[in-house]
């Protein structure tokens, strides 16, 4: 233990920061005795179709479901350097957000803009003073309003930095905690609007300030202040509803037969759903499958009415009702997904 300190303030000696977005430069072998800028390309692109977004997040195996009703328009900026990735993302709409943090990286999201009617992750409240650490493996659930700009720095664990990362996280290998670090946030934020800004200049690359981010991520790892993860049980308890409801959507199954079957009350199971994705277990079912019909008819192999009773939607009419509410267009008129450079 008393090793491991001394790696930490020993590397903190070697590195000095600048005022400028928390830019490190220092004479550290981290940072190579100067400027800690690499410059590598990047993209930026814009999405209606929230499958295709969530495509983006490398590595991350995202799933999204929208939950608010509307045309959906979003976008997503990705720079990766050999051992740091940067990913901003804009959303316009509502979004359930399903995925796991790579095994052989750890990840900090802060929300660069947050939305008004704020975000949950795995079931806490996730505000902008906020730093979800995404330990190698971590899982997550989080609902994001809109108008949301997460971003997300995504450290290899495997790099070539002196810094003790690689121990650090590993020991948050699988977990998923919220850290209420409001300096550590900003900071992150701060990287977010140069990354952002350093596009601006020059469209097709970013700098990435990886000896930064390095530093940071350290710090975010030994911040005295880390969160625990959200109550396992109603996470559980979620989760493994909602695995029941994505086996067979075409099951009409009443929600007092879905909790029992759990071996828990009702209200139990209300709560659950409650905590994690801020709604009942019935609208999330229905959100469930008409995400899933969407996602039939974007494939183009599926008829509307196939569509609509492979995901336990049989009324047709008040399927296209419903459909047309929370996409903005009738499920006739569903296509292949938009991707607008």
């Amino acid at each position: 233990m008393q090793l491991l300190w001394w790696l930490i303030t020993m590397n903190r000696m070697a590195v000095r920061r600048c005022p400028f977005c928390a830019t490190v430069r220092g004479t550290g072998p981290d940072t190579g005795g100067t400027v800690v800028l690499v410059r590598v390309g990047a993209s930026l692109e814009r999405f209606t179709c929230i499958d295709a977004q969530a495509e983006q997040l490398t590595g991350f195996d995202q799933r999204y479901e929208q939950v608010q009703p509307g045309d959906y328009s979003g976008s997503f900026l990705a720079a990766e350097s050999a051992e740091v990735g940067v990913f901003v993302e804009r959303t316009d709409r509502a979004l359930h957000q399903e995925g796991a943090g790579p095994s052989g990286a750890v990840s900090a999201v802060v929300l660069a803009e947050a939305p008004p009617t704020g975000a949950r992750a795995n079931g806490q409240d996730f505000r902008a003073g906020d730093v979800l650490l995404v330990g190698p493996g971590g899982s997550y659930d989080a609902i994001t309003g809109a108008g949301a700009a997460p971003a997300v720095f995504s450290l290899s664990i495997d790099g070539r930095t002196t810094l003790p990362i690689a121990p650090l996280a590993n020991r948050h290998a699988g977990s998923v905690r919220r850290v209420a670090d409001p300096v550590i946030s900003d900071r992150f934020r701060q990287l977010t609007r140069h990354v952002v800004t350093s596009w601006e200049a020059a469209p097709g690359s970013v700098d990435v300030p990886d000896a930064a981010v390095q530093v940071l991520m350290l710090d975010l790892l030994t911040a005295a202040r880390v969160g625990s993860e959200a109550r396992r049980s109603s996470l559980e308890l979620f989760r493994r509803a909602r695995a029941d409801m994505v086996a067979d959507l075409t099951l009409s199954r009443p929600v007092n037969e879905i909790a029992a079957g759990l071996g828990v009350s009702r209200r139990t199971l209300e709560h659950a759903f409650d905590e994690c994705v801020d709604m009942g277990p019935g609208r999330f079912r229905k959100l469930l499958r008409l995400n899933h019909a969407r996602r039939l008819l974007t494939e183009g192999s599926s008829t509307v009415t196939q569509a609509a009773m492979a995901s336990g939607l049989p009324h047709l009419g008040r399927f296209a009702a419903d459909y047309r509410t929370h996409f903005g267009e009738l499920p006739s008129n569903t296509g292949h997904p938009s991707r607008i450079r």
